[in-house]
């Protein structure tokens, strides 16, 4: 039976590597500013430009947050599986999703066939490369066995 032990901590790496990337783009994103201006213009707790930075701010933090969930939850990843292009087709294939999906729901980012050819493609390179590495395990084995 294969070693999968290591994919709930690939899908986990790949979520929140494409969290930090929307917590980027939400710290410099000019839809920040409107929003937010709007709920200022609801609840006139804090001066908006004071409240404006402290959301950047804390959009700033999630972002470290998030990238060190991310090299946490990869490294272990790493450790658990029995080859790293495992890892990285997981977690390639969760991060281009989550991306996708936010970027559609936060940003009303299109997404275009372009996208998912593209994405498409460099996941079956990935596919290739770790398919082709197996293959060289196994020739590596049976050489050791003879």
């Amino acid at each position: 039976m294969a070693n999968t032990s290591f994919i709930p901590f690939a899908i986990i790496s790949g979520f929140f590597a494409a969290l930090s990337s929307v917590f980027a783009k939400l710290f410099s994103d000019e839809r920040t500013a409107l929003f937010h201006a709007y709920l200022s213009s609801l609840f006139h707790i804090v001066p908006e430009k004071t409240s404006l930075l402290i959301t950047r701010g804390i959009c700033f933090v999630l972002i470290f947050g998030c990238n060190s969930v991310m090299w946490t939850t990869f490294t272990k990843a790493l450790n658990a599986a029995p080859s790293s292009v495992q890892v990285s087709i997981v977690n390639g294939a969760v991060n281009f999703s989550t991306s996708a999906m936010l970027g559609y729901v936060v940003f009303d980012e299109p997404l275009s066939l372009k996208w998912w050819l593209g994405a498409s493609f460099i996941l079956s390179g990935t596919v290739l490369l770790s398919q082709s590495q197996k293959r060289i395990e196994q020739q590596t084995e049976s050489k050791k066995t003879e």
